[in-house]
């Protein structure tokens, strides 16, 4: 009976520390990366639908962007270089220039806030990045532009 005893006492027992330090440590990583990662920006847009004859919209009230399977992205037909895919600051800077001088006629009187919104059409052709689509709608919001539809090729 003694014997019995002795081998119920040395049963051994799981030690949960190193268990609770793995789980400490990628708490850590987790709370790290998840801050480090930009959360993607909201944008309303339209799809494409059937084309109005009476909102003709004239040239200088659209921004056309065109995103090509190579890479290059063109705004109203001039090319916008891309440092960087993920952050297109030079098409932010030239929506945010555009939409600041259509502010200004508005302010000025000249246009009604309807005449002188911005309106951005995008066209990508079907090879090009997925990322690089997102980017410029990314910019789009940067620029504090509320009118974005999707051209098809």
């Amino acid at each position: 009976m003694d014997a019995f005893r002795k081998i119920l006492d040395d049963v051994d027992e799981v030690d949960l520390t190193p268990m609770i330090d793995v789980t400490f440590l990628l708490l850590i990583y987790f709370m790290v990366t998840t801050m480090l990662v930009q959360p993607e920006s909201q944008l309303s847009f339209q799809l494409p639908g059937k084309p109005q004859s009476s909102d003709s919209v004239t040239p200088m009230e659209s921004a056309k962007i065109n995103s090509m399977s190579d890479g290059t992205i063109t705004l109203n037909g001039s090319p916008i270089p891309v440092d960087d895919p993920y952050e297109l600051t030079q098409l932010i800077n030239n929506l945010t220039n555009t939409r600041k001088l259509r502010d200004g006629l508005i302010q000025t009187g000249q246009k009604s806030k309807e005449e002188a919104e911005l309106k951005v059409e995008i066209e990508t052709d079907g090879l090009s990045d997925h990322q690089t689509f997102v980017s410029i709608l990314n910019a789009c919001s940067a620029a504090d532009i509320d009118k974005v539809s999707l051209m098809i090729p």
